[in-house]
């Protein structure tokens, strides 16, 4: 029987903050040109880049880049339009659906030209495969649910905070040490459960040391009644794959109280 191929969730998180005009990928690594993800032993599928602003932007572009160990080549480059973030205006966000398949030990680099802060999260799989005769289908999934209430006002777009009073775990991943290989995330629910006035509900990648913005979620004026039901938005995340052992976290612009649930499955294989 043919060798089964396996995946690994691998997420690649770096913040860019100094500005670099190159369109050769020159500069000096982790001053203003950053590593966001490199190929592993067999490859890595990055499925999408998520390019995302912490403050206010001025017109300009984040670049990408690959590094093949010697040569630095322009990948893709994302317009960022002039824009200022606030309790009702989402900082700058974009995804960029890709489906590249990154050469072991490659690394996708990135900068920004005007200096603007951003975020850039790319979500890949590494693949390895079992030797021995094992059916696909004996992948093992758990269905893992997230369900929390956040209820503190919270302005940052830093992820700063106190856990569980004004930032708060909606999902982790199961520890790699446990055998998980990551999270399957289809989708976010978020459900006030009172009137709510305009604002944010901002959610956040933690790897363990790093919190970093990853999208935020307007919130209109809504007025609950008997006839009128509480603000809900359903993030469809379509299988987003979060490395072992890391989190979601929550967080709202408003003291409103409201629901976010979201919708999982970790993964392992058999020993």
């Amino acid at each position: 029987m043919a060798a089964e191929t396996q995946y690994t969730a691998n997420t690649g998180l770096v913040q860019i903050t100094t500005a670099n005009t190159s369109l050769t990928g020159s500069g000096t690594v982790g001053t203003d040109i950053y590593n966001v993800i490199t190929g592993a032993s067999n490859g890595t599928l990055i499925k999408s880049f998520i390019i995302k602003s912490i403050a206010a932007t001025s017109e300009g572009m984040v670049r990408l880049f690959v590094y093949d160990g010697t040569n630095t080549r322009l990948l893709n480059e994302i317009h960022v339009p002039a824009n200022t973030p606030s309790a009702t205006n989402p900082a700058f966000e974009y995804t960029w659906n890709c489906n590249i398949k990154l050469e072991s030990g490659f690394i996708i680099r990135a900068t920004t030209q005007t200096g603007d802060d951003f975020n850039i999260i790319a979500e890949g799989l590494d693949w390895a495969y079992y030797g021995s005769g094992v059916r696909p289908e004996s992948t093992n999934y758990t269905a893992n649910t997230g369900v929390t209430l956040i209820t503190t006002a919270n302005t940052s777009l830093t992820g700063s905070g106190t856990l569980n009073t004004d930032i708060w775990t909606v999902i982790a991943a199961g520890a790699s040490g446990s055998g998980w290989k990551g999270l399957k995330i289809e989708s976010i629910n978020i459900k006030a459960i009172v009137t709510t006035t305009m604002g944010m509900v901002r959610l956040f990648l933690y790897d363990g040391t790093n919190t970093r913005l990853m999208t935020e979620i307007p919130v209109p004026a809504v007025t609950q009644s008997a006839t009128e039901p509480t603000f809900e938005r359903k993030i469809t995340l379509g299988n987003f794959n979060l490395k072992a052992g890391w989190e979601i976290r929550a967080t709202t612009e408003k003291s409103e109280s409201i629901s976010i649930i979201a919708e999982g499955n970790d993964w392992k294989y058999p020993a």
